[in-house]
């Protein structure tokens, strides 16, 4: 699907998720992520704010310096669907929400922004596709399903240390 309609929606859901990282305050969100990375070894979170608000948390192990994005959220066993873009993968369905889409990052409706907790602080909008992310030990890629119309909550909290 790669025509100038697609090129200006994936601009404006980009240009949404600044807006919204730059206007976020800290913890903002009722839910509070809980299946903090415990164990031996490498390992990040992939912490997933559905529509509903609920949170999916899963820890994802690894071996070596760092784990790709896309490979963190394949192996948390959350559901997923991606499309190709300029800037990367733009995932386009997070378990099963939207039930089904014709456009990844459809114009005035919801899409999945994507965040980066780099270990402290607050969440930073990611400026690549999924598959461009890599991410170390104890950081986290985060997901909320954003209605892209009103006022947008912050991203999921960050997991707790």
């Amino acid at each position: 699907m790669r025509s100038s309609r697609a090129a200006s929606a994936v601009l404006a859901a980009i240009s949404m998720t600044l807006l919204v990282s730059a206007c976020a305050g800290s913890g903002g969100s009722s839910a509070t992520p809980g299946a903090t990375c415990t164990g031996s070894g490498p390992a990040v979170e992939v912490v997933v704010e559905l529509g509903d608000h609920h949170v999916v948390d899963r820890c994802v192990n690894f071996k070596g310096a760092s784990i790709s994005g896309e490979t963190a959220l394949h192996r948390s066993g959350i559901e997923y669907a991606t499309q190709h873009f300029s800037f990367g993968d733009g995932v386009c369905q997070i378990d099963n929400e939207p039930k089904s889409y014709t456009t990844c990052f459809p114009s005035g409706a919801p899409y999945w922004a994507l965040f980066i907790w780099p270990g402290k602080g607050k969440w930073k909008t990611a400026t690549t596709g999924i598959n461009g992310v890599a991410l170390k030990s104890g950081e986290a890629l985060g997901w909320r399903y954003d209605p892209s119309s009103g006022a947008a909550p912050p991203p999921p909290l960050p997991p707790k240390p």
